[in-house]
């Protein structure tokens, strides 16, 4: 197994003109997506364009009942029905599945307690549900494109406090702890 592995996933923070309203406040999981969707597609993600494609996004989910925080699962039949992209959730959230999914060459979504990341770029304390971008690992260290901060790219956390902060959307942020803990794996 490789040492390091970095797919060229593009960044955009999920609020790509810094304009935190709350659109943008909850923007993680569709800015996450978007990424995924711009690495396959070749786009190339400039901050218009994501910008773009995340009013789009949100616009579509909402013409499909879709609430501002959504599921893991929510997000891979997003991935499925909008982009036509292969996307599974899996329960198996370990060092090595991570990486093998990336040497696949699959990009990582995870669901996680955003609180529990140590992030010094969020506003403190961080969300307490938050969706972030795996693009890469080297040796303990994971690399992510984390949407919650416009410094998320390439930013790296440890492999045990991100699995650690694992945990799917409840419907309700004060028990996002309580959360499974899920991946969504992409591919074409």
């Amino acid at each position: 197994m490789p040492t390091h592995i970095l797919l060229d996933v593009p960044f955009t923070p999920q609020a790509p003109d810094a304009h935190w309203d709350p659109l943008h406040e909850e923007a993680c999981e569709e800015a996450s997506l978007i990424q995924v969707v711009a690495y396959f597609r070749k786009w190339d993600l400039t901050k218009e364009r994501a910008e773009k494609e995340i009013q789009d996004l949100t616009a579509w989910e909402k013409e499909h009942g879709y609430s501002d925080d959504i599921t893991a699962q929510e997000l891979a039949d997003i991935a499925r029905t909008k982009f036509d992209l292969l996307a599974s959730v899996s329960s198996d959230v370990t060092t090595q599945s991570i990486k093998q999914a990336l040497i696949d060459g699959k990009p990582v979504i995870l669901p996680l307690h955003g609180q529990d990341i140590g992030n010094p770029y969020y506003k403190q304390p961080g969300p307490p549900y938050h969706m972030l971008t795996i693009v890469g690992f080297d040796n303990n260290e994971v690399i992510t494109n984390d949407v919650g901060t416009k410094r998320g790219n390439n930013y790296r956390y440890s492999f045990s406090t991100l699995i650690g902060a694992v945990h799917d959307w409840t419907g309700n942020k004060d028990t996002v702890r309580e959360g499974k803990k899920v991946m969504v794996v992409i591919s074409q």
